[in-house]
């Protein structure tokens, strides 16, 4: 027989206990490869809020403590619906950093590309729309999010319908200096998740803009549309290669019921010269917007 997986534990140890006499943590929603995510109260007011918790082992790497801070410092100057908010940051007893963000219900992108229906295009359109307005308020701002993946995009359930929030601002880069900023992104390091990097990303280029999210949004919604990622390769040379090289495979032949003039706007999202590609964040909106229904 097969040998079982055993899931890593999920850390309990936290559940129960109140942290700077003011959070009340109740449970664990999810894990990611920084840290853990909880559930917990803020007992002044009652509200639910959602605590990200760094793992022990990068507790103690300065890199990921700073990409802590630096995440609070930039979405609380953000302020935008489709941005998850930050509203404080604090330390456990061991000195472990951990960040209060406002508590959500839904879904991941990720988690909906993978049930396996296929994502409506009016759903998926209102939905980047939405994604894009956060990221033309970060652009404004002189942040550029450069992790833009379907994992970072949660569908959040709302009475009045799905609102789209833009997750982890963590690797995201003000593009006008920022000294404690620049220890995070050193000269020649690759920052962002390889599959839905923009060619000048992947090669490791300083001077990013927001032209960078706009490739990453087009990847999600390659994505979303086939329930594949358009460039993959078996290790991070060979998607190097592809990314740089390989033309963007056509929806149309994966999809039929795709648009055309849709799947002509999210090959222009993908041009390896970026500035054949939509120059912005509001750019792409306006050339999704025919296509709310």
């Amino acid at each position: 027989p097969p040998p079982v997986q055993i899931a890593p534990p999920i850390p309990k140890s936290l559940i129960g206990t109140i942290l700077d006499e003011r959070y009340q943590v109740v449970g664990v929603i999810g894990q990611g490869g920084m840290g853990t995510v909880y559930e917990a109260k803020h007992l002044a007011i009652g509200r639910m809020v959602a605590l990200k918790v760094l793992k022990p082992e990068n507790a103690q790497k300065p890199d990921a403590i700073a990409r802590l801070r630096h995440e609070a410092r930039i979405v609380s100057q953000l302020g935008h619906p489709n941005i998850c908010e930050v509203f404080d940051i604090g330390q456990l007893g061991d000195g472990t950093p951990y960040l209060v963000m406002e508590r959500l219900r839904g879904k991941t992108l990720a988690e909906r590309i993978q049930e396996g229906e296929p994502i409506n295009v009016t759903e998926l359109v209102e939905v980047m729309i939405q994604v894009l307005a956060g990221l033309e308020t970060a652009h404004k701002k002189n942040v550029i999010h450069r992790d833009m993946k379907p994992d970072n995009i949660f569908l959040a359930e709302r009475a009045s319908g799905i609102v789209a929030k833009i997750l982890d601002f963590g690797i995201s880069k003000a593009t006008v200096p920022d000294e404690q900023a620049h220890h995070l992104t050193r000269t020649g390091m690759v920052m962002g998740t390889p599959y839905y990097m923009a060619p000048e990303q992947a090669m490791g280029e300083r001077a990013l803009d927001g032209r960078v999210d706009v490739w990453g949004v087009g990847i999600c919604m390659f994505e979303a549309l086939t329930g594949q990622r358009p460039f993959v390769a078996k290790n991070y040379n060979a998607l190097l290669v592809q990314i740089l090289t390989v033309p963007t495979p056509s929806i149309a032949a994966i999809r039929a019921d795709v648009p055309p003039a849709l799947a002509t706007v999210i090959e222009r999202t993908l041009e390896k010269r970026r500035d054949q590609r939509y120059q912005s964040a509001r750019e792409l909106a306006d050339a999704l917007t025919p296509f709310r229904k």
